[in-house]
C-alpha cells in the first residue's frame, strides 16, 4: 500500500503548529488518471495500489449510494500536529467534477477523514473542529449565525482515536451527511453551514497546501 506522507510545511492554528502532506506533486488526480482508475475497474483489472491511513485502506474509487459510477480518489493529506501525523483526509468526487472548484458548493464530494492520533478526548475534538468552523466562516459573530446547526455538528464528533474514521458526504441539494465508524448518522443542512464546512478544507482561509493537496487548487 501506499503512504499518505510527502512533502510537508509548515502552518500555524488556533495554538498548534501543523504540517501538511499530500500527493508528491501537491495537486490532486487529474481527469485523465481518474478516468484510467474508473476504466480499470470496468475491465475487471483493478487500479493503482490502495492508499494506507492509519492502518486504514482507502480506496481508489467507492461506491455511492444513487450513482451509477463510482467515483474516484481525486486527492488526499496528511495533517500533522506539533510534527505528529493528526489525521489523513482523503476526497473523493464524481469523474465529471474532478476539475470544478470544491468550495464553491456547487457539486457533490466525499470527504473521508481517519484519525492518526491515539487518541483525543471528544472535548477537544469538538473544540478544535469549532474553531476550525469559526475560521472559515469569517468570525465568530458568522459562526454565532449557524446556530444550532453548528452545534448539532459538533455534538457528532466523537473523541478520536487511531483509524477511526469520519465521513462527510456533501450534496448541493441535502447538505453534509456526517457519519461517524460505529455511532451516529446526521444530515446538516443550510447554505451557510456548508460554506462554511467547505471553507475549511478549500476556502481563502485554508492552508494552501492542503487545499492543492485535495484538490481545491
Amino acid at each position: 500500500m501506499r503512504d499518505a506522507q510527502h512533502a510537508r510545511t509548515g502552518v500555524e492554528s488556533g495554538g498548534w503548529r501543523y504540517a501538511v502532506s499530500g500527493p508528491e506533486s501537491a495537486t490532486a488526480m487529474k481527469p485523465l488518471a481518474a478516468l484510467a482508475i474508473a476504466l480499470a475497474l470496468s475491465l475487471g483489472t483493478g487500479g493503482a495500489s490502495a492508499l494506507d491511513m492509519a492502518g486504514v485502506t482507502i480506496p481508489e474509487l467507492v461506491r455511492v449510494e444513487g450513482e451509477s459510477r463510482p467515483w474516484p480518489l481525486v486527492g488526499h493529506a496528511q495533517v500533522q500536529r506539533s510534527f505528529i501525523p493528526f489525521f489523513g483526509l482523503a476526497l473523493y468526487r464524481p469523474l465529471e467534477y474532478a476539475e470544478d472548484d470544491p468550495a464553491r458548493g456547487l457539486t457533490p464530494l466525499r470527504l473521508t477523514l481517519v484519525w492518526y492520533t491515539p487518541s483525543l478526548p471528544a472535548e477537544q475534538v469538538r473544540d478544535h473542529f469549532r474553531k476550525a468552523l469559526e475560521r472559515a466562516a469569517g468570525g465568530p459573530a458568522q459562526f454565532e449565525r449557524l446556530g444550532a446547526r453548528a452545534e448539532k455538528f459538533l455534538a457528532l464528533l466523537p473523541a478520536a482515536a487511531r483509524g477511526r474514521t469520519v465521513t462527510f458526504h456533501y450534496s448541493p441539494d441535502a447538505g453534509t451527511e456526517v457519519t461517524v465508524e460505529g455511532g451516529a448518522s446526521e444530515i446538516i443542512a443550510g447554505i451557510d453551514f456548508n460554506r462554511a464546512f467547505l471553507a475549511i478544507w478549500f476556502g481563502p482561509e485554508a492552508d494552501p497546501d492542503l487545499r492543492a493537496a485535495l484538490g481545491g487548487g
